[in-house]
């Protein structure tokens, strides 16, 4: 099973834990055993070797006053005493220690007991001053050897134990050093073992992975190979890196390819953004032509205005002559006479106002046909807009007015051109009114006297054609009015052409800049060696 980078890298602190337990557990046990040893020979051992040595020089001391006793019979009764007490008390406290020899102890009491009572014996010989008392003396001696034998038994027995009990000591001290030699050796060997075993699985492919990632930033070659035969986190993430060098290696063609494919398109932008501002300075200039031919049918519409004026003041006089015929028979024909010469210039300012007529329907055609290339233009210029993305926005703005302008000049023009259809229709009424008036009013002339009748119908055609006459004033007026909304719409349109030059010229402005930005990322995309 393939270990994590975590898991690796708690082998040392696991391995280094575990050899420091078992130092542990090994001191432990062996220095209980070694505490257990040296509590023997502190309770036990050492006390009865000094009281087994103190009981020996007691006795020793006992006996040696004894035999002074008898040679110097001088005997010290209470020293005796308080000397054998001191021995009982000894040999009753050695024998109470729990590592020395009870039977022997028992028995080494009653060898002392004898060897006392005798010599007490001795004592009281040589305290009367008998003789007998040195022959009593050397027969104490078997008594005085039994006892002295017995302690030096129990003194070297009791020393044997505790020569035995330090060895058992150094021995188990001995052992203790060598088990935590041992182990502390294993454990600098398998922390080596480990600190290698880490530096080939964790700290090797770092460094190589390191190493390659400091080659591609310093030499920008994505084509390196990478080591992933790894099956923790740093191969993981050498596995990330592959995988990004990978698709990084894709960014360089394709940010190549779309680099060569929108330089090809800025250029291609750049010419058509040259040939529309050259159509559109035509285009302006075309629209300042047109702005003048509208001033001059402007013009000309006051001027017919004026003409129909002076109709109605024609009219007005036909009324009253009309009046003034049938108040006077006599003046009706005279009056008739003037009415007829009057409608004949009635009839020639009409043919005059229908010729202007069909001249401003023929200017309204010229302003349509105007509208409906603006409209075209305007069209193109979105278009291009929305080929040239989010530089052109600003064009496809303008281009979007512009047809809304052209689209309401086209509105327009087709509303002065139903009125002119209007007014041409109302002029060729008139005209053939005035016409059949005319003849009516020739034959009148011959007729007046013989018919007031015809005088009464012929005042009726006056004021029928003085209504005309009104409605012709009328229409003209709505002619003027819309000839001036076509003259402030086309100058609008002219000045809406000049911000549309202007906002081209920034455009092909823009697409110089774009061309400057595409080479710095032709440059950046062959900064990479895939």
């Amino acid at each position: 099973m393939a270990l994590r980078l975590k898991q690796k890298m708690m082998v040392l602190p696991v391995v280094a834990a575990a050899f420091l337990v078992a130092i542990v557990a090994v001191t432990v046990a062996l220095g209980s055993r070694t505490r257990a040893a040296s509590e023997r020979i502190g309770s036990s051992l050492a006390p009865s070797v000094s009281q087994a040595q103190t009981s020996r020089a007691g006795f020793a001391a006992l006996h040696q006053d004894v035999g002074d006793a008898v040679s110097l019979h001088a005997v010290k009764q209470q020293t005796l005493d308080a000397q054998v007490a001191e021995l009982n008390k000894g040999l009753a406290a050695l024998r109470a220690l729990p590592d020395v020899d009870g039977p022997k102890l028992e028995a080494l009491q009653g060898a002392f007991a004898r060897y006392w009572q005798e010599a007490s014996q001795v004592v009281a010989l040589a305290a009367r001053s008998d003789a007998a008392a040195e022959a009593a003396l050397g027969k104490l001696e078997p008594a005085y050897r039994a006892v002295h034998e017995g302690l030096e038994s129990v003194t070297a027995q009791q020393e044997a134990s505790q020569r035995e009990a330090f060895m058992e000591v150094s021995s188990l001290h001995g052992t203790t050093l060598t088990w935590v030699l041992v182990l502390s050796l294993g454990c600098i060997l398998a922390l080596a073992v480990a600190t290698v075993w880490l530096l080939r699985e964790v700290t090797a492919p770092l460094a190589r992975l390191t190493a390659t990632a400091t080659r591609i930033v310093r030499e920008g070659n994505l084509s390196l190979a990478i080591d992933t035969s790894s099956q923790d986190e740093v191969g993981e993430l050498a596995r990330s890196i592959q995988t990004l060098m990978t698709r990084l290696g894709s960014v360089p063609n394709t940010l190549h390819a779309v680099v060569t494919e929108l330089t090809a398109a800025a250029a291609r932008l750049n010419a058509a953004s040259h040939e529309q501002l050259n159509f559109l300075t035509s285009q302006s200039r075309s629209l300042t032509e047109a702005s003048s031919t509208i001033a001059e049918i402007a013009q000309t519409s006051g001027m017919a205005a004026s003409r129909a004026e002076m109709v109605l003041k024609v009219a007005a006089q036909a009324d009253a002559y009309s009046a003034s015929g049938q108040v006077s028979i006599e003046r009706s024909a005279e009056g008739l006479q003037q009415i007829r010469a009057r409608v004949g210039a009635l009839v020639g300012s009409i043919g005059v106002l229908s010729e202007q007529a069909v001249h401003a329907g023929e200017i309204i055609g010229s302003v349509k046909d105007l509208a409906d290339q603006s409209n075209v233009l305007a069209l193109n210029a979105a278009i291009e807009a929305a080929r040239a993305g989010e530089e052109g926005r600003g064009f496809a703005v303008v281009a979007k007015e512009m047809r809304a302008l052209s689209s309401q000049s086209l509105q327009s023009t087709q509303r002065i051109g139903k009125i002119l259809l209007e007014i041409n229709q109302a002029i060729r009424e008139t005209v053939g009114i005035a016409e059949g008036d005319s003849q009516k009013m020739e034959e009148g002339i011959e007729q007046v006297l013989a018919s007031a009748t015809t005088l009464k119908d012929i005042t009726q055609v006056v004021q029928e054609s003085s209504q005309a006459a009104r409605q012709i004033v009328a229409s003209v007026t709505q002619q003027n009015a819309g000839i001036t909304q076509m003259t402030e719409v086309v100058t609008q349109l002219s000045e809406m052409m000049s911000d549309v030059v202007m906002a081209t010229s920034n455009a092909e402005q823009a697409v110089g800049q774009i061309n400057t930005s595409l080479g710095k990322l032709q440059e950046l995309s062959t900064a990479f060696r895939v």
